[in-house]
């Protein structure tokens, strides 16, 4: 009789499991049939951990559960979502986790703080060695908030609260990758990025079918990922942030590509920190990085360190093409041998200079200048002069900063040759600790 009841017991809270918001999530984030539970009789109902295939890939995650006891994090939760984290780390496989708690289980005080600390430092271990990905479907505040963002890529659902102090607005700071209309949306965003990343840090990402892109615009050198990415295969990132800048991932030819274009003058703190982000987070699983290049420079001195430190510590395949002004500090951060480019190519209109044209006419055509008959006339046209021969791309070539010049159709095929010669690369790098990037 006693056994009966308990099996009675378990068929009820197996039942209950079975109607959890954080498993339900689970199973729409993992492949038809493939998600396993970990711990489902753990004490620990606010979360629910397992394992499964996303688009055929074994990966782990875990889902917060704000109906029960309002997702309360405690000892108890800690250890369970813990749990996926190690699973994680064992086995090599990215971590996804889906956060809505309205807080710690403050019935435990300093406890409770401390299982925040732990999950924050299981973050922190595993970054750099598989993907991870966060989603804000619900409430995610305060140290939560700091877990979440630990994160290599944070999808928020545009009605989640997502703060660390109620005084954070988000578009300032960054802390959103990709903005989703609801957690089905969420769920169906990180199952395509995924789809673009490899397991871990030693894996090779998935290949695709080649796509042509469709309809491009070769008039104009506006939306270069557009005109070289696979169709309809790029991703943005941070879009609503340093927008100065593109980054986001793509295929090229079928291969997954971190792809980052700046768009004309100087690039802004935002810029520079989204742009040196994504460097490192692609470089750490060896995607290959394509930069488009049209800048002027850096508003700060600590905003160009930080970026050209990104580039240049990278290892991973790194390919620069530059489409419109590459002046001074922006072209050594990103395109010069201070970034270390396995490859630079420019457009055949493409401009290279230590100083942006106007200044480097006053200052090297100074005597042309001054033998002007009309200056406020003709300056122009000594201008175009100098993008044509000493500023050109061609020059630039001559002295072997550059590697090739092509139209703007030719650039798509001469990536793709490029990163055919690059895709077996590999660099012994110098034995230390970590570096000392500029933040």
């Amino acid at each position: 009789m006693g056994f009966y009841k308990s099996s009675e017991r378990l068929q009820k809270e197996l039942s209950s499991l079975k109607n959890s918001v954080a498993r339900e999530r689970l199973i729409k984030l993992f492949d038809q049939d493939s998600f396993n539970e970990l711990d489902a009789l753990s004490e620990a109902a606010q979360a629910v951990i397992g394992c499964g295939l996303i688009n055929g890939m074994p990966c782990c995650a875990f889902s917060q559960d704000i109906n029960v006891s309002g997702g309360a994090v405690g000892q108890a939760q800690a250890k369970k979502m813990r749990k996926a984290y190690e699973y994680s780390l064992m086995n090599g496989m990215p971590l996804i986790g889906i956060f809505d708690s309205k807080g710690a289980y403050l019935d435990e005080g300093v406890d409770a703080m401390a299982a925040y600390g732990e999950l924050l430092l299981n973050a922190n271990n595993l970054s750099g060695v598989v993907p991870q990905i966060s989603i804000i479907a619900g409430a995610c505040a305060g140290t939560a908030a700091l877990i979440a963002s630990s994160g290599d890529i944070v999808i928020h659902v545009d009605s989640a609260p997502y703060y660390l102090n109620s005084k954070d607005k988000d578009e300032q700071l960054g802390s959103t990758h990709i903005r989703a209309k609801d957690e089905d949306d969420a769920i169906e965003r990180a199952r395509e990025i995924l789809s673009y990343l490899p397991a871990n840090n030693l894996s090779e990402t998935a290949g695709f079918d080649a796509v042509a892109p469709a309809d491009a615009d070769y008039t104009n050198t506006d939306d270069m990922i557009g005109k070289v990415s696979d169709a309809s295969s790029f991703i943005e990132l941070q879009a609503d942030f340093g927008e100065n800048v593109t980054c986001g991932l793509g295929l090229l030819n079928g291969v997954s590509v971190a792809f980052l274009e700046t768009k004309g003058g100087m690039l802004d703190c935002n810029a520079a920190a989204k742009a040196a982000r994504f460097v490192r987070f692609a470089d750490a699983f060896s995607v290959p990085v394509v930069t488009f290049v049209d800048a002027q420079g850096f508003e700060s001195i600590s905003d160009a360190a930080k970026l050209a430190h990104a580039y240049a510590e990278a290892t991973t395949a790194k390919i620069a093409v530059i489409t419109g002004e590459a002046i001074g500090s922006a072209y050594i951060a990103m395109a010069g041998r201070g970034a270390n480019a396995d490859y630079v190519a420019a457009l055949d209109t493409a401009v290279v200079s230590a100083l942006p044209v106007e200044s480097a006419v006053a200052v090297m055509w100074n005597d042309r200048l001054n033998a002007l008959e009309n200056p406020l006339t003709e300056r122009a046209g000594l201008i175009e002069e100098y993008k044509m021969t000493d500023g050109s791309a061609f020059e630039a070539a001559r002295r072997g900063y550059v590697e090739d010049i092509a139209a703007l159709g030719d650039i798509r095929k001469k990536i793709i040759d490029a990163l055919g010669l690059l895709s077996s690369k590999r660099v012994a790098t110098l034995p230390k600790k970590h570096s000392n990037i500029q933040l």
